[in-house]
């Protein structure tokens, strides 16, 4: 295989990679945003598009820089921008360009704060008011438990515990800061116990997994 055939393989890699999370967002798009966007108006459309733009170059940036030596590595990172475009619509991410563009936005912010209109600082209230089974408790939990496994099979850099804890909870305190701005659902402090709690068992079974990987390879090795 000479050079120019390597370069389109690898490039091939890359298409194959995001192929899914576009698909998946096309759909979305269609069945989710088709009619409200239509009546939305030109600003309502720019921003919805302006929006799905940043998404795709931070992940087209992030495909570019990653080998897709195997297979595996290509299911891993082709999953995980799935994943992430999921959070994004869960979490209000699409809306937040919408209520940017409108008129005052920052002024309904802020009147939102002193009035503490859905907004708690409160630790553990949430368990006062929710059963630990209930949709709220267990949603929350589960949201960045993947995460807890993908920073640090991606980002091998990050693999430590701490630090793959400190990315978890800036991811969830960015995602209260977003839904802060957008009025999207609830700002809470329980929001990122939950959610951190949740990227913690999710990294203890990627270590649980790497160290079943880890033993079979010897198992294997003294056994030849």
């Amino acid at each position: 295989m000479n050079g120019r055939e390597t370069k389109n393989l690898l490039r091939m890699k890359k298409i194959v990679v995001l192929i899914p999370v576009v698909i998946f967002a096309l759909l979305y798009f269609d069945a989710r945003y088709h009619q409200e966007y239509t009546v939305a108006g030109l600003r309502g459309r720019a921003s919805l598009a302006f929006g799905v733009f940043i998404m795709f170059v931070v992940m087209i940036i992030g495909v570019l820089k990653k080998k897709q030596e195997t297979f595996l590595q290509g299911v891993i990172q082709s999953s995980f921008l799935v994943y992430v475009f999921m959070v994004l619509t869960l979490t209000g991410y699409f809306i937040l360009f919408r209520e940017v563009a409108a008129h005052g936005w920052w002024h309904r912010v802020l009147h939102r704060i002193h009035e503490k209109e859905r907004i708690n600082l409160r630790p553990f209230l949430m368990f006062k008011q929710f059963r630990l089974g209930s949709t709220q408790v267990v949603g929350n939990f589960i949201m960045l438990l993947p995460l807890g496994i993908y920073v640090p099979l991606l980002f091998p850099k990050l693999s430590g515990f701490f630090k793959v804890l400190i990315v978890c909870f800036l991811v969830s305190v960015s995602i209260e800061l977003m839904q802060l701005i957008t009025s999207y659902r609830s700002s809470d402090i329980d929001d990122v116990i939950l959610n951190t709690s949740g990227s913690v068992i999710g990294y203890l079974i990627y270590k649980f997994i790497k160290g079943i990987a880890i033993n079979e390879r010897y198992q294997n090795f003294i056994h030849k």
